[in-house]
């Protein structure tokens, strides 16, 4: 299973979308607080796919990771349309977890949900 957080709504409704389409199970969320919330739902993500910026006077994609990672085995991918001279990428290409450019091609998108790269 694949956790979707992302503050744009419809990039969420689109990888959705797409894995419904292709028989992968997931979760969506937008902020910390909904990821939270999911709760004992996150038992069987495998996965994580996580914006690093999550929108103005929200915890950032790091801080989702840390929540995660405190809980929870499981590997964390970090999607991002900034440079990755930004603080908020440096911090997630740290020790958190691999970080990929906006926009990301499906194919990949799919070969990481499916476990496969």
């Amino acid at each position: 299973m694949v956790l979707l957080v992302d503050d744009d709504e419809d990039l969420v409704e689109m990888f959705g979308l797409l894995f419904t389409r292709h028989g992968i199970s997931h979760r969506r969320a937008h902020t910390l607080a909904e990821v939270k919330a999911l709760g004992p739902d996150l038992g069987d993500v495998t996965t994580a796919i996580l914006d690093v910026n999550l929108g103005p006077h929200q915890p950032s994609g790091v801080d989702v990771a840390v929540w995660l990672r405190e809980r929870y085995a499981m590997r964390i991918v970090f999607i991002t349309g900034h440079a990755p001279e930004h603080p908020l990428v440096r911090a997630a290409s740290g020790e958190h977890g691999e970080v990929l450019e906006k926009p990301v091609p499906t194919k990949l998108l799919l070969e990481i949900a499916r476990g496969n790269r």
